[in-house]
């Protein structure tokens, strides 16, 4: 029972000193002519890429919705979903989830992922993605109608430290 104990300590020892050592700063995506260049940013919109060491997040789309005959919003609310294109820029598979990688604000007020209103958009971002390969889907949550700031923060991986925030205004 001891060296079993002592084990379990040492995996978490591990895994905390593996996460704090490497600092995953996001940098955004400039292209221009004949090159691509990348500056270290935090602030991203539409159409911007946060480009992580293993993960790039492009946010392409958003858009409200009323809901679906099933799944519709509470009173006064509406569904906001932001689409994303997630690429995997190394040479391993990487997971993507809505739930452990993504916190969202409305208006500084913070709101969660809303598998309802994730029914009222096609796809969601959740999955693992090949290297060099991407998925596309939608980040949705459920914000009052005369909401004004949206705000994403995006990590690349559920343990880092580092986030790049994504802000769009209605």
């Amino acid at each position: 029972m001891k060296k079993f104990i002592a084990l379990c300590l040492c995996l978490i020892f591990s895994f905390s000193f593996a996460a704090c050592g490497s600092e995953d700063i996001p940098t955004k995506e400039q292209n221009e002519i004949s090159s691509t260049k990348t500056t270290t940013k935090d602030t991203f919109g539409l159409n911007e890429t946060a480009v992580f060491k293993d993960l790039k997040f492009t946010a392409t789309e958003i858009k409200e919705s009323d809901g679906d005959n099933f799944f519709t919003p509470e009173e006064g609310n509406v569904f906001v979903g932001v689409n994303f294109t997630v690429e995997n820029v190394s040479e391993e598979e990487q997971a993507v989830s809505s739930i452990l990688l993504f916190e969202a604000y409305a208006d500084d007020v913070k709101c969660d992922y809303s598998i309802s209103a994730a029914c009222a958009f096609d796809g969601t971002l959740d999955g693992s993605i090949a290297p060099g390969k991407k998925i596309v889907g939608w980040y949705a949550v459920e914000v009052p109608e005369n909401w004004n700031e949206l705000e994403l923060n995006v990590q690349s991986t559920w343990l880092s430290s580092k986030n790049a925030t994504f802000k769009f205004t209605k």
